[in-house]
């Protein structure tokens, strides 16, 4: 008898919360479903930072080929294309250091403070745009064009920076 009190008293604290949750099942859940409506707006639902900082290198050369590279938060996205053919070669998450990295060159280009510029059409040229918080939008965008001889000491820095990056992550070797 005192051994099957035991058996039992080891059993509950499994026993019970399996009965429990079978019970909440069968009378909880029914197959089909219904949909509650809600009079909930989309917005009023927190889905993370969606409007944070985002930055895009695009180089231009003038024979078609080009390099988009997108930089939201941590994480770095990569295309090459050619003409007509393109290689998406996807999204990476950078390590803190590098995230640190990348940012600090992408602020040292100042792009709320600097010229448009302009296409170089001959030389080619990139397309730097930093999307910010802020604004009437919801977010700020600038955005340049540097031309790919450009002797900017930023631009150069970054653009060597992101190099070493897209062959760490994608075994590719860019030149823009």
């Amino acid at each position: 008898m005192g051994a099957a009190i035991i058996g039992l008293v080891r059993c509950v604290p499994i026993f019970v919360p399996l009965v429990f949750s079978i019970a909440l099942g069968i009378t909880g859940c029914k197959t089909g479903g219904q949909y509650a409506q809600s009079d909930r707006e989309a917005g009023d639902v927190d889905t993370g930072e969606t409007n944070g900082r985002m930055f895009d290198f695009v180089s231009n050369k003038p024979e078609g080929d080009d390099w988009q590279i997108r930089i939201r938060g941590s994480s770095m996205w990569a295309s090459f294309s050619h003409e007509d053919a393109s290689d998406d070669l996807g999204t990476k998450n950078l390590t803190r250091k590098e995230m640190s990295k990348v940012w600090k060159l992408i602020d040292a280009l100042e792009l709320p403070d600097r010229k448009k510029g302009k296409k170089d059409e001959d030389e080619g040229y990139v397309q730097l745009r930093l999307r910010e918080p802020g604004g009437e939008e919801g977010h700020d965008i600038f955005s340049v064009y540097v031309s790919r001889a450009t002797e900017d000491d930023d631009v150069l820095a970054l653009a060597e920076y992101l190099q070493t990056l897209i062959a760490k992550y994608h075994k590719e070797k860019p030149n823009f």
